[in-house]
């Protein structure tokens, strides 16, 4: 009962932000057709964009401008790294404040962070629906191929580190074990990359300010309360989890940005007829496509 009215109460904020952040009057349902449209051609475009980015980012690493020429990527990178020591550190201390949660608790903590944010980065996506907000339904398709990009790089990490969870082993460096065909590792939380990416995609669309960052990232720690407390993950994994959803977003937004304005790239978008005269439209029967178009 007290979960339920938490959700209630959480979607009702977000619904009033979400208002909030407009000036105009609601235009109505009648050109939803048109936004699904460009939010299909917007995924289509930037999903192929983004894995090509990716794939060649080790080429411009070392370029005018890439991140070896940055201190502010030094700074992030120790940043995490101390931040992700002093969680290992903290390992066997916060499994044993932790790991007797009860199954009751454990359950409603777990739908009360998922349900949330879930709950959230829709309503931010069908507000923008409602009206026209592009930015709102960039940010939250963003925040959801977040998650699904995280959950790739974290199957990769789950194989190449193979931790042994804290029900498997009392140790918290029982690294580069066997963890079972259909058991994935402990290293990072998949749970926290996938709630740290919503989270991350919804409160950037509000510019962090606190009174939406704050519930969002409280959800967050909510779920890690819960993956250390079923004795699923070690408090590094939290940390490591929470760590990746939230740059792999973070990189979406600024690669989406650029993707904007960069034209003369692959590019796979619906073509619409060209504009006629109005009585030679009506001789003609519509037409729609799909476009190709790249440049050297």
């Amino acid at each position: 009962m007290i979960a339920g009215w938490l959700v209630a109460l959480f979607v009702g904020l977000m619904l009033l932000a979400a208002a909030a952040t407009v000036q105009a009057y609601p235009p109505g349902i009648a050109a939803a057709g048109a936004d699904l449209a460009d939010d299909f051609k917007y995924l289509s475009n930037n999903t192929q964009l983004d894995f090509d980015d990716i794939a060649t980012a080790p080429l411009h690493f070392a370029a005018p401008g890439g991140p070896l020429r940055s201190p502010r990527f030094y700074l992030a990178v120790g940043a995490a790294g101390a931040l992700w020591a002093g969680s290992f550190a903290l390992d066997q201390t916060m499994r044993t404040s932790l790991r007797h949660m009860s199954r009751g608790a454990h359950d409603v903590m777990e739908n009360l962070s998922y349900t949330c944010l879930i709950s959230g980065v829709s309503l931010q996506y069908v507000s923008g629906l409602y009206w026209r907000d592009q930015r709102a339904r960039d940010y939250a398709l963003t925040a959801m191929m977040g998650a699904g990009f995280g959950v790739l790089a974290n199957l990769g990490l789950e194989a190449a580190f193979g931790r042994l969870r804290p029900f498997q082993s009392s140790s918290h460096t029982a690294f580069f074990r066997k963890v079972g065909a259909f058991n994935a590792g402990s290293f990072s939380s998949e749970d926290m990359v996938i709630t740290s990416a919503m989270a991350t995609g919804a409160s950037e669309y509000f510019d962090n300010k606190w009174y939406v960052a704050v519930p969002l990232y409280s959800l967050v720690l909510t779920e890690g309360f819960t993956r250390m407390g079923s004795d699923q993950n070690w408090f590094s994994d939290v940390v490591a989890g929470g760590l990746l959803g939230w740059a792999i977003t973070e990189l979406l937004l600024r690669l989406h940005d650029n993707h904007a304005v960069e034209t003369k790239r692959w590019r796979i978008f619906p073509v619409g007829a060209p504009a006629l005269p109005s009585h030679a439209r009506a001789k003609m029967p519509l037409a729609m496509g799909i476009g190709v178009a790249y440049a050297w």
